[in-house]
């Protein structure tokens, strides 16, 4: 409990480090719940607020991964966005484009507008008591105060004091992909950030691509491409080949396992995945779609995912996770005829192999490329190469200064499937020690070691407001 002055409780001081979605939606869940004198930091690099990386894209046919009815700013409202578009006065998006059924796939610029939207409102709508500071910096630096509080110095050089932290970092560019040596990374012609736009703007218009990836990144990466004009080839390779399946409205299917996800005997993946390929086939008999099988499970996710024990998280990731990820994560149906279309036309290959080495030449860099299961080498023609391997993960192994200083002095630790920091089921860092962190939180992508289905939004914005309980109820 905050101590008290004689006018009243002393202000509380929250430090919220990230404004994509996650950091901008818990500021609107803070600001709306907290009874006591708070004050917000909210703290993003690029002075932007609700967008992000995700949303801040100008290019309409970047399309939103989620069907519009999942993508309510609020758990507890969940055709918030759904009325949201239905009032906006926009002849590119008429009302009789948005069904009821919430079966649509709008631009994701358009929502980082409505997230923003959500961010000025409920800084007009806070109550006295509440304020917010945005600030447009890094966060370098993060340290204890000898009063339990933190101290977060800005790149800028300035430092502010805060009594909690939350973490809302999002995904950092990808670890450089396999095959790809020092002198090729340090390439003009390699670009290790899918979301440069800048780097991926300046590739000739007629210049082959390599892009190492065949996810959802590798496909907006393409839509990029052709808003660019290029018209060259392109090569997308991934150990698998495998790219994601495509949303389609289909019933709701009953839940099936609910015992399994709320049994206090460990699970195992063997066993689970069997359970979930056994009612895939009873459903898809009784003219189920496979996709509405697999939502069905989305309940559970973070419930089945606690009780696994690590070894079979590791088995999880290692043998389950590339076909987990390509029938989970889907694509809009928009998307994927642009990617078909593009592979009808000869320009796209996929190929399921691994890069064998990369050489830089005067003209680009020249790939060798084994196909998967096979030892022969195929030879790509000089270009450029782009990095969509996925987000680095391993905490441990990235450079970042606020990533440093919160390893380095133990307030935080990896966790120990690599895929992001170490916390709690409260979403409570955990220490070098082992002991939680107090006051100190994280949010999204950095904790799917412990939650991990955590990346989309219906997950984060539940995520968003436990945590923003947790703070205005300190």
């Amino acid at each position: 409990m905050e101590a008290s002055t004689a006018s009243g409780p002393r202000e509380r001081r929250i430090g919220i480090i990230g404004a994509g979605f996650t950091g901008t939606l818990l500021a609107v869940h803070l600001m709306r719940l907290a009874k006591t004198p708070t004050h917000l930091f909210l703290m993003e690099r690029r002075g932007d607020y609700g967008r992000g990386v995700a949303y801040s894209t100008g290019n309409d046919a970047h399309l939103l991964n989620v069907r519009a009815f999942n993508m309510s700013a609020y758990p507890d409202d969940p055709k918030h966005f759904i009325r949201w578009l239905w009032a906006r006065d926009d002849p590119s998006i008429p009302a009789k484009a948005i069904p009821p059924s919430g079966h649509a796939f709008v631009s994701r610029g358009l929502y980082g507008g409505y997230i923003h939207e959500q961010f000025g409102e409920a800084v007009r709508e806070a109550a006295d008591h509440v304020t917010c500071s945005t600030l447009g910096d890094d966060v370098v630096d993060l340290k204890r105060t000898d009063g339990g509080g933190f101290t977060l110095r800005l790149a800028c050089g300035s430092a502010i004091e805060v009594d909690a932290v939350a973490l809302c970092i999002g995904n950092f560019p990808p670890a450089p992909a396999s095959g790809v040596g020092a002198e090729a990374a340090a390439s003009p012609f390699h670009i290790s950030d899918p979301w440069d736009a800048a780097a991926v703007a300046a590739i000739p218009p007629d210049a082959p691509v390599l892009i190492m990836g065949t996810g959802l990144t590798t496909a907006d990466l393409i839509i990029s491409l052709n808003h660019n004009g290029h018209r060259g080839p392109i090569t997308a390779l991934s150990r698998r080949g495998l790219h994601p399946t495509v949303h389609q409205e289909a019933r709701s299917y009953p839940s099936y396992i609910d015992d399994a996800a709320n049994s206090e005997v460990p699970l195992r993946i063997t066993a689970l995945t069997r359970r979930i390929r056994d009612e895939v086939r009873r459903g898809t008999a009784d003219g189920y779609d496979w996709r509405s099988i697999l939502d069905a499970l989305r309940p559970h996710l973070r419930r089945i995912w606690s009780r696994l024990p690590r070894d079979e998280r590791r088995r999880f990731l290692r043998h389950v996770r590339p076909w987990w990820d390509v029938h989970r994560h889907r694509m809009a149906p928009q998307v994927a005829g642009i990617l078909e279309r593009e592979r009808d036309s000869g320009r796209l290959t996929v190929l399921a192999g691994r890069l064998r080495s990369l050489t830089p030449e005067t003209d680009g860099l020249a790939a060798v490329v084994t196909p998967r299961g096979g030892s022969a080498e195929i030879p790509l023609p000089a270009g450029w190469v782009i990095n969509c391997s996925g987000p680095a993960c391993d905490y441990a192994r990235i450079s970042h200064p606020l990533v440093r200083s919160l390893l380095d002095g133990g307030l935080a630790r990896p966790d120990p499937l690599g895929l992001g920091l170490d916390v709690t089921p409260d979403a409570v860092v955990i220490g070098a020690d082992g002991v939680p962190t107090d006051g100190l939180f994280a949010l999204g992508p950095v904790t799917r070691g412990t939650f991990w289905e955590i990346t989309a939004v219906p997950e984060l914005r539940a995520a968003c407001a436990e945590t923003a309980r947790s703070l205005a109820g300190a």
